[in-house]
């Protein structure tokens, strides 16, 4: 009986940990493309605009290999950024003509599994 109890908390307490998953999603122009590295491992082959990576919280170095749309050259971006529980993390690649590339922070978001922990984080309704 004390085994059948411990497995149900053990299947439980991993189902719980994961809705706690976080999301870091990077974004490039149209017309131009990248290659995203986070701790030094390569998560896209095919450079693209578009990156979306899955992970638990905790801080991560960020390198993004990105080719300017006004000089056709290859940067590499480098930021540390701190991912929460729950959350999506949005950045976007802004290009200026003559200066460096940069990566903004956006926004960030909950994460869909998020809202039946706590549906507050999606509705904000105003006090009266």
């Amino acid at each position: 009986m004390k085994k059948l109890v411990f497995l149900g908390i053990l299947l439980m307490s991993a189902a719980i940990a994961h809705a706690y998953s976080s999301t870091i999603a990077i974004q490039t122009d149209k017309n131009s493309s990248m290659q995203v590295y986070v701790n030094g491992k390569l998560y896209n082959q095919q450079p693209g605009n578009f990156v979306r990576i899955k992970s638990n919280p905790g801080l991560f170095k960020l390198q993004v290999k990105v080719l300017n749309p006004f000089d056709k050259e290859w940067y590499m971006i480098r930021k540390d950024v701190r991912v929460e529980k729950g959350f999506e993390f949005y950045y976007k690649v802004e290009f200026v003509e003559g200066q460096r590339p940069e990566l903004k922070a956006i926004r960030r978001y909950p994460v869909y599994t998020h809202y039946f922990l706590n549906p507050a984080l999606y509705y904000k309704h105003p006090t009266s």
